[in-house]
């Protein structure tokens, strides 16, 4: 029996050799360079959706952009069907909150349309409305700059070097801004 070879020296991708990634894929060769993020997680984010029967990943991460901001803050995409075989003659489930979803109903024409329009072919031809909730980021409202008073207004004056006698700098007028927006803050209380 001939003995075993060892090698002091790892092999080239750093992993064990024949090492496969989730899915059992074989890893992909970086050759030093970082992976785009974007790239490695459409991979993933495209089989989970695919699992759903989105065929096109990008109606449900787009789908605000394609029927709109109206529209997509009370529906959500939950499906996508194909007939057997096809490629056109899809129906796309759509789940909407009860309210909206008779406006839905009538607006469906629109809808297929819009979803058509970004695919750039006639893929879907039929929307069937689902009841039920829809979950909604909560958005934060913009800060509004409130009057500085006079010590503030120094303070931030000797910290950018503004001596009223020349314009600022982009720089400058960029610092002073957020400087009016953390300075006009008001402190919060305690609880």
């Amino acid at each position: 029996m001939a003995p075993k070879k060892s090698s002091s020296t790892p092999p080239p991708s750093g992993k064990a050799a024949g090492a496969r990634v989730a899915g059992g894929a074989k890893p992909v060769p970086r050759r030093g360079r970082l992976a785009k993020l974007s790239r490695t997680a459409s991979g993933l984010v495209s089989k989970a959706v695919r699992a759903k029967g989105f065929a096109e990943a990008e109606i449900v991460t787009r789908w605000g952009r394609i029927v709109g901001p109206d529209l997509a803050r009370s529906t959500v995409p939950v499906r996508l069907v194909f007939p057997r075989g096809e490629r056109r003659g899809a129906t796309l489930h759509v789940r909407a909150e009860s309210a909206f979803a008779p406006v839905l109903q009538q607006r469906s024409g629109v809808v297929i349309e819009l979803v058509n329009r970004y695919l750039g072919y006639a893929a879907v031809t039929r929307l069937e409305v689902r009841h039920g909730p829809i979950t909604v980021a909560k958005s934060v409202a913009p800060m509004e700059k409130q009057p500085l008073d006079a010590a503030h207004k120094q303070q931030l004056d000797e910290l950018i070097g503004d001596s009223g006698v020349d314009e600022l700098s982009p720089l400058q007028a960029a610092v002073k801004s957020l400087g009016e927006f953390v300075l006009s803050e008001k402190p919060k209380e305690n609880q």
